[in-house]
């Protein structure tokens, strides 16, 4: 079996894990709290059906590709940007600086992503050229972008990590799935769109162990609630009584010491 067949055959694998993928995200009664990676799921669907009906190799399929990733960027980034309002649900600490933060993540790795990545010579003469630079860079974000703001929680900010349940499942699936797709965008931007079948299957294999995941996941994993958010008032009241109880703790202590 050549590359072209393989390739094919996990396309199909692909759609058919992405049509159990949505009907988990329905049965566990999510689908609420993932629209745009929901939305996702139905087009990204729908474009694969599309296309998996067009020969690869010809200029309607370009154009169809083309269609396609320029139509999806939205909802990508929003398939994020809801994981990421999410995630600032279980860090109450950053609630109010959640915007500035991821600004300044996305603007960062935008920078970076620019500043790195020079195109193959001749690349810019195939017709799926934009498409494909389109996805390389935007992925590129979004993966390094879920990456830093983990670092930035746990390391620089030295919170404790309270995600749990399905939401940190989507935060490392969703990272590991779009650092896929940015690699081999990448490798396909830097050395360009002549060969492009290994890099194809190595991506629809790896997008299908995604898709496995999410379906166990979510088929396993419940929904716990971010912690609450409590008023300066009711702060200051639980450090009061804390103070008393570790008080009396030490009186009643000396008290024993004491009589002994």
């Amino acid at each position: 079996m050549d590359l072209l067949s393989i390739e094919r055959v996990l396309w199909v694998a692909c759609l058919v894990a992405q049509v159990l993928l949505i009907g988990a995200i329905f049965r566990r009664r999510i689908a609420r709290r993932y629209r745009f990676f929901l939305a996702y799921l139905i087009v990204e669907l729908c474009a694969g059906v599309v296309l998996l009906q067009i020969p690869m190799n010809t200029i309607a399929y370009a154009h169809a590709y083309n269609f396609y990733e320029i139509a999806i960027v939205g909802l990508r980034a929003g398939a994020v940007a809801e994981l990421f309002e999410r995630v600032s649900e279980h860090f109450p600490v950053i609630s109010r600086i959640r915007f500035v933060l991821a600004t300044v993540l996305l603007a960062l790795t935008g920078l970076v992503s620019i500043t790195a990545v020079r195109p193959a010579g001749g690349f810019w003469q195939y017709p799926q050229t934009l498409a494909v630079y389109v996805c390389q860079f935007e992925t590129t974000v979004l993966s390094i972008s879920l990456v830093l703001m983990w670092w930035f929680l746990t390391r620089f900010m030295s919170l404790t990590p309270t995600v749990r349940g399905n939401v940190a499942l989507h935060w490392k699936v969703l990272t590991i799935y779009f650092s896929i797709s940015g690699f081999v965008a990448l490798a396909l931007t830097v050395w360009g769109l002549a060969n492009t079948s290994f890099l194809e299957v190595a991506m629809l294999a790896g997008n299908l162990a995604c898709f496995i995941a999410w379906i166990r996941g979510f088929s396993r994993a419940r929904e716990f609630p971010p912690p609450p958010i409590l008023s300066p008032e009711e702060t200051a009241v639980r450090r009061m009584l804390r103070q008393t109880i570790l008080q009396r703790v030490k009186k009643a202590g000396r008290e024993d010491f004491q009589r002994l």
